[in-house]
């Protein structure tokens, strides 16, 4: 076996093992090194959400929560950062159709002195078999105040009533209530249904292919420059890959600006879009096939902001269907002046699979950046990016003492046993992926479920799906302060920035040896931190200070701090050159890679065993072995 890829399989479990295990003291107030511990705590708790079973339409407790924070609210009061989760939740009885499947919000405060949760609102109850899928959210500021667009895919939606079509509510932005939508497409007075952002698009004067058929919105980001527009990625009929740009009025009314095309062959494409706020360009992402699995590859097309029109359009990666190589699940964020995009390999052991899930062998999380002028890729490709392999994630964010940019890979447990982390790959001086370090991973979540409870609560055929996990970077922390007096009673004091992320997963232990329901963890990851501070990764934890109630210093030891730099890595063998061509596209087995990392079907589930467990703790001891021999 290639001694580069041994290197990576070692780190990939170190890292899981080091992100999840405790410092020797972490509560110990001396040292010179902080432990920076992640903020988790539960936020909507699904335990007692519809029927005590699992089952298709039945919700699952909560899934597939979506998330943001207010940034036009912040640039005014930066006293506190308003944080808002739009999910799927189970409904304690069943609609016409008998699904469970509801729409819910619940709604936070950031303060100098912690998190203060507020309301929690169940949206109006909607008929048909997917009611309420795939949510999508964003802070609004017009003239009328704050708001949320809050946007899901339903089936009733008062045009087809068979096929799901992005619907959307507006919402009060302190009190999550639903507000008028003055240009309703069901009527102005009809608060207990929301607008159908297709017809919407039909009435403001655009052509829409087959206007009736599916679409699902998969991403969403704001228009920089604006306060009340925002670009969604939206999958069409399981088979094209299309944006459009919505805006909110002074007068509560919604306006599609535009709806385009960027594929006629993305199937399962999920679009992921994001925008560089200086050029103000816009890109969008998704898998390219004519079957299942992808046997094209992962296009990514940029375009303009005011019209969406494309301006550029590559296939990125291609899939190698001769050796049975296959593109899967590409998640974009722009890095600079370059975009990094997350995406998998997947080593499928029969061609043209037509579901593309159950027969496909363990996918290789792939990070790599590409120009933004001509989306060619710049540089080698990491593998093995994340700690688990499977609906893995990345956003950018500031890390280190200096706020430098960062990309951040988020990924969690497919049969919901396991946590969930987030691996910080700091952007070098020469504006490389910096290396894979455990010491910068952070384990985010107790309880993390990509691919099991939500997966088994929608209405899918044979079970096939994927839960959603993510994050938001470089979220203000109102808690940070060099005033000595400040530190000592303010939320993680010494850090600037924070990684935002609501985890769906098991409430506690008891829940998991149930496995039926989900709740939403609410998670803020350190990133930037204070000047000449020396600092490790620490626990998840509702108290990540020293004081009773969690505020104050973080916990001090005397262990050895992070480097930083992305040009640093406690396992110099963490980045394997040559991408997809070694050894099979750099697959392997599930116990090999370090993680449950199965296809999408959950006709059982895996774990990563004890065995995994004492392969983490023999690389810590070779890894500890090697840096001691290289610092002498």
């Amino acid at each position: 076996m290639n001694t580069s890829r041994i290197s990576a399989v070692v780190v990939a479990t170190l890292a899981l093992f080091a992100a999840g295990s405790a410092h020797a003291d972490p509560q110990t107030a001396t040292g010179q090194t902080a432990v920076l511990n992640s903020y988790l705590d539960t936020w909507v708790i699904g335990d007692l959400m519809g029927p005590d079973r699992i089952g298709q339409k039945t919700g699952a407790g909560t899934m597939d929560a979506a998330f943001t924070w207010d940034a036009n609210s912040y640039a005014t009061n930066p006293a506190e950062v308003n944080l808002a989760t739009l999910y799927t939740r189970s409904a304690s009885t069943p609609n016409n159709n008998n699904s469970y499947e509801q729409g819910g919000i619940a709604l936070a405060k950031l303060t100098a002195t912690g998190v203060v949760k507020g309301a929690q609102v169940d949206l109006p109850a909607l008929n048909g078999d997917r009611p309420a899928m795939r949510p999508a959210l964003a802070f609004i500021k017009t003239a009328k105040g704050n708001r949320i667009l809050a946007v899901q895919s339903s089936e009733d939606n008062n045009s087809n009533n068979g096929n799901p079509k992005p619907t959307a509510w507006l919402l009060d932005g302190t009190t999550g209530q639903v507000l008028a939508i003055t240009n309703n497409t069901r009527g102005a007075t009809n608060l207990k249904k929301p607008t159908d952002l297709i017809k919407q698009a039909q009435t403001d004067g655009i052509t829409v292919n087959n206007a009736n058929n599916q679409r699902g919105t998969h991403s969403i980001v704001a228009v920089p420059g604006t306060t009340n527009s925002v670009i969604m990625g939206m999958q069409y009929n399981n088979q094209a890959a299309e944006a459009l740009r919505v805006t909110v009025g002074d007068n509560d009314d919604i306006h599609v600006n535009w709806l385009v095309r960027y594929s006629n062959n993305a199937q399962h494409c999920r679009p992921q879009v994001d925008v560089n706020t200086a050029t103000k360009e816009g890109f969008i992402t998704s898998v390219e096939a004519n079957n299942q699995p992808a046997d094209i590859g992962f296009r990514i097309s940029k375009f303009n902001l005011d019209t969406g029109k494309p301006t550029a359009s590559k296939i990125a990666v291609r899939s190698i269907p001769n050796q049975r190589l296959y593109v899967a699940e590409p998640s974009i964020t722009a890095v600079g002046d370059k975009l990094a995009v997350n995406y998998a390999w997947t080593n499928a052991k029969n061609k043209n699979n037509t579901d593309g899930h159950g027969n496909t062998g363990a996918p290789v999380s792939q990070v790599a950046l590409f120009s933004q002028t001509d989306l060619t890729m710049v540089g080698t490709p990491l593998v093995n990016a994340g700690q688990y392999g499977r609906h893995t994630s990345l956003f950018s964010t500031k890390y280190g003492p200096a706020g430098d940019l960062a990309i951040a890979v988020i990924s969690g447990s497919s049969d919901g046993q396991g946590g969930g982390f987030q691996q910080i790959l700091p952007i070098t001086s020469t504006g490389a992926i910096g290396l894979k370090d455990p010491l910068k991973a952070y384990k985010v979540a107790t309880y993390a479920d990509v691919a099991n409870v939500q997966v088994r609560g929608k209405r899918n055929p044979n079970n096939q799906g994927r839960g959603f996990i993510n994050g938001l970077g470089a979220v203000p922390n109102p808690g940070f302060t060099t005033d000595p007096a400040k530190a000592a009673t303010n939320f993680m004091p010494e850090v600037k920035s924070l990684q935002f992320s609501t985890i769906t997963g098991y409430t506690n232990a008891a829940a998991a040896t149930k496995g039926i329901k989900n709740s939403i963890w609410l998670s803020l990851a350190p990133g930037a931190w204070q000047d000449g501070l020396s600092t490790v990764p620490g626990v998840p934890t509702d108290k990540p200070g020293t004081n009773v109630d969690g505020t104050g210093p973080a916990p001090r030891t005397n262990d050895a701090p992070a480097n930083p730099s992305g040009d640093s890595s406690s396992d110099p063998g963490s980045v394997i050159p040559g991408g997809p061509g070694v050894e099979n596209g750099g697959g392997g087995s599930r116990t090999a890679l370090g993680a449950d990392n199965g296809g999408c079907s959950v006709n059982g589930s895996s774990s990563s065993g004890n065995g995994l467990i004492a392969l983490a703790i023999a690389g810590v001891i070779v890894a500890l072995r090697r840096g001691k021999r290289e610092e002498a």
